[in-house]
């Protein structure tokens, strides 16, 4: 007859193994929820502001989240040096027509655009013409890795949603792209004054 053992009871994991743990699950959350928010809509957001890209700056700079009425006019702006002073239906046609934006994006105003969106509208406003992936598949994910490589967009996947303040920078550092690459300057954004 066999003779059982006792099971040994297992050791606990270490206090810092689990507070490890519980910060990278925590992170992943975060990080998966912030995804998320792509194509959901804004709640009480403030009017944005339809004339002068100077003023549409600083509603960009002062949003959590960017969504499509704003991006498309700051958009606009940076591909034609002007801001476009109709209403949101009338810029969205505008933008197709330059193809700016595919004809069949109906983004509502208010919804949240995630990075491989907003870099399609900015290597758009670029006019970048490099990159075989972004060439050959019009992909917003390699229009991303197209603006990373050019040295305008930061580190970072083209998941999820961006800020404001992402996207004032990202604006810059398009339009500092242009002034060096189009050979009649690119057109100017107006700063706001201090």
């Amino acid at each position: 007859m066999m003779t059982m053992q006792p099971l040994r009871r297992a050791r606990p994991f270490p206090r810092e193994f689990v507070c490890r743990m519980g910060l990278v699950v925590g992170g992943l959350v975060v990080a998966a929820a912030g995804g998320c928010a792509a194509g959901q809509r804004a709640m009480n957001q403030a009017p944005v502001p339809a004339t002068g890209s100077a003023e549409l700056v600083l509603y960009i700079t002062d949003q959590a989240l960017i969504t499509a009425e704003p991006a498309y006019r700051a958009v606009y702006a940076l591909a034609n040096g002007a801001s476009f002073d109709g209403d949101y239906a009338a810029l969205r046609v505008q933008m197709a027509d330059e193809r700016l934006i595919e004809a069949h994006w109906h983004h509502a105003p208010d919804e949240y655009l995630d990075r491989a969106t907003i870099a399609y509208l900015v290597a758009r406003a670029c006019r970048l013409q490099t990159g075989v992936n972004w060439q050959l598949t019009g992909l917003g994910r390699y229009a991303w890795r197209e603006l990373q490589y050019q040295g305008i967009a930061g580190g970072g996947s083209e998941y999820g949603v961006m800020t404001g303040g992402e996207f004032a920078g990202l604006l810059l550092k398009a339009e500092e792209y242009l002034a060096q690459h189009m050979p009649t300057g690119a057109p100017q954004l107006d700063r706001p004054t201090p």
